[in-house]
């Protein structure tokens, strides 16, 4: 007989109150880092309707369909991290979402609340800051405190300065050091 595997929930808060719930097709996965393995909640998923991207690659443009999407959640860091993906599994680019450290509501349900501001990582190591705007918008609103807005500009500095280590380490493909058994790419851990 075998084990029934439990579910997980997730459910992603913005600062004005929309939220969205569904569950996770992944789980808890331990990751090695510098310090010891790392716990990451791990997510796929697909898109209902596939989006043509021009994607920054170490060997210039290309034209990519963006069908779907792989989700870490750092229960430790002020941000998670999507990868986008074509259809054969190729990278389009990365997503780093800033939000409160991943937290569990209750057993297997977990949250984060988005903090506005985004960063996009292009496979070359171009990262571009996305949202400042809005970001700036809600702490000018006092919707988002102090401390949390330090706190994510703190996370933004520390991810772009792994990347940028990364690339001056590595070469400009990020590519290259993705974990084989992850699928995670070697700059987010180091931030």
């Amino acid at each position: 007989m075998s084990a029934v595997r439990e579910r997980l929930f997730y459910r992603k808060e913005k600062l004005r109150g929309a939220c969205w719930e569904y569950q996770i097709e992944g789980g808890w996965i331990a990751v090695p880092a510098a310090g010891g393995d790392r716990s990451l909640l791990h997510h796929r998923f697909a898109f209902y309707r596939p989006r043509e991207v021009e994607v920054r690659t170490p060997r210039g443009v290309e034209r990519l369909a963006r069908t779907g999407a792989e989700q870490w959640f750092f229960p430790d860091r002020w941000f998670s991290l999507l990868r986008f993906t074509a259809a054969n599994d190729q990278t389009v680019g990365y997503y780093v979402n800033f939000s409160l450290p991943l937290a569990e509501l209750r057993h297997n349900y977990y949250r984060d609340l988005d903090l506005e501001l985004d960063l996009w990582v292009d496979l070359d190591g171009t990262a571009t800051v996305l949202d400042r705007d809005e970001f700036d918008a809600e702490v000018a609103a006092e919707r988002l405190c102090h401390e949390w807005a330090q706190a994510v500009d703190t996370a933004c500095h520390d991810v772009a300065r792994a990347v940028a280590d990364t690339v001056a380490d590595r070469g400009p493909d990020l590519e290259r050091d993705r974990d084989p058994d992850h699928g995670l790419p070697a700059f987010i851990l180091r931030a």
